[in-house]
């Protein structure tokens, strides 16, 4: 039977039926037959006619349409149905964010929004300066920017923050679309380089890296992180570890700050081909460096002015070199192995923004031009949190220990505040700039293999 309910023609004659059955006093197991003998004790009786199959399947089938009959009346009007309110809690969603912000242990803040209580005040007047989100008439700006952490930071789905909040759940999803998009705007202005004074601290504090690397300002990686796709966009999106993701290129300095951020490419999609566009594309605004300095990138990018690789073919990658039996054995592994060991600082990066927003390792079913802006919205929390808080967010500070233990975060480099980057101009990528490139990485590798040996 159609659940969409009986015709109007159809209604009528059971709807009469319906009536009539209402006015008897008899109910199913209390009607008699002709004989004056119960329906039910005829059922139970071993008459061989109601004991046959069809007919009890016949009456069951009457039965179950007595009840759908019975409910699509009170639907359509038989006995007006009374809305019954769903979240009804007396801790309402602004109560409840004044009590994390005010909560006098600062964790509880901090494992709910990802930030402590000064940096998300500040966040929210930043917003709010800048034109990018505005309150509403019954949702303030805290309140908007506590649905979007919680979406990123937890990964909870949309009803989740609904009954939190005592929201409805198109409230939510309205709001977090317009935080989202605050965020990427806010993006546009935090996530760049800056100008500082050379050489870095992580550089000039430590021995295996001072005096070659001086003119490092960053690490160049890609990162895949979960996608949601229909199926016939699967494949494209695919990866080499057979999951759907979206390959994102990004650029972070020695400080742990994303400076350049190219997200939306399919999962199949290799990194040096993004790396191609990103650079040869005028209108995406590279940050190329300037004469002088230099990204470290692995072996899959090319080697040219401002872009220094590993060597080819020789032990790379930390874990090679985690027993002491393995030791560099060469100039060339001496200079992979610190070469791995410094440009660490973007992969500590995506681990920071992965841990700290569970949502980029588990992405929900959101349509994917909403999946691109929320990696580009998380980039920018990293970067704000990374700016106001500094060492003092628990995320940072570990990974900052791990890098080099020993660093003074009082340094401060001497020298002129210089700029690093020349953003939209195209590197040269001529086979001159390749050879002097190599010649470069190939004195660093005796310097560093001379000073090693007694």
């Amino acid at each position: 039977m159609d659940d969409s309910g009986p015709s109007s023609s159809e209604a009528g004659h059971w709807e009469d039926e319906l009536d009539a059955c209402s006015d008897s006093d008899k109910s199913w197991g209390d009607e008699t037959d002709a004989d004056g003998e119960s329906i039910a004790s005829s059922l139970d009786s071993d008459d061989p006619v109601f004991s046959r199959p069809d007919v009890l399947e016949l009456e069951l089938e009457l039965m179950f349409m007595y009840v759908r009959l019975s409910e699509w009346k009170q639907q359509r009007g038989g006995v007006p149905r009374v809305p019954i309110p769903q979240r009804t809690s007396i801790l309402t969603g602004s109560m409840w964010i004044h009590w994390v912000l005010t909560n006098p242990n600062e964790n509880t803040c901090l494992e709910r929004f990802r930030m402590n209580p000064d940096a998300f005040l500040a966040l929210c007047n930043t917003l709010k300066q800048n034109g990018f989100l505005q309150s509403s008439r019954y949702v303030k700006i805290t309140e908007q920017v506590t649905v979007f952490c919680l979406l990123m930071a937890h990964n909870w789905t949309q009803w989740d923050v609904a009954d939190r909040l005592q929201r409805l759940t198109h409230t939510v999803s309205v709001y977090c679309r317009r935080a989202c998009k605050a965020m990427c705007r806010l993006g546009k202005t935090i996530i760049q380089p800056t100008e500082t004074r050379m050489p870095h601290q992580v550089v000039a504090q430590n021995g295996n890296y001072y005096p070659w690397f001086t003119g490092c300002i960053g690490a160049i990686d890609g990162t895949h992180i979960d996608a949601k796709v229909i199926n016939g966009d699967a494949n494209t999106y695919r990866s080499r570890k057979h999951t759907t993701t979206q390959n994102v290129m990004c650029v972070a300095d020695l400080d742990l700050n994303f400076t350049y951020v190219y997200a939306g490419w399919e999962g199949s999609a290799h990194d040096s081909r993004i790396f191609t566009m990103c650079v040869n594309d005028p209108t995406l605004r590279f940050p190329t460096p300037k004469e002088g300095f230099f990204y470290l990138v692995d072996s899959g990018y090319g080697c040219y002015r401002g872009f220094l690789p590993p060597f080819r073919r020789e032990r790379y990658h930390l874990p090679e070199f985690q027993h002491g039996q393995d030791i560099p054995k060469s100039m060339r592994e001496l200079f992979n192995y610190r070469h791995s060991a410094l440009r660490s600082a973007i992969e500590r990066s995506f681990s920071i923004l992965k841990n700290r927003f569970p949502i980029l390792r588990k992405m929900p079913p959101y349509p994917l031009r909403y999946q691109r802006l929320f990696v580009i919205a998380c980039c920018t929390l990293h970067n704000y949190i990374r700016k106001f808080s500094g060492v003092n967010d628990p995320y940072f500070a570990d990974a900052l220990r791990r890098i080099n233990p020993w660093i003074d975060v009082a340094y401060q480099a001497e020298g002129e505040i210089v700029s690093l980057v020349s953003p939209g101009e195209r590197p040269d990528q001529s086979d001159a700039s390749a050879v002097h490139m190599t010649k470069l990485r190939d004195a660093m590798a005796r310097s560093m293999w001379s000073h090693l040996s007694p």
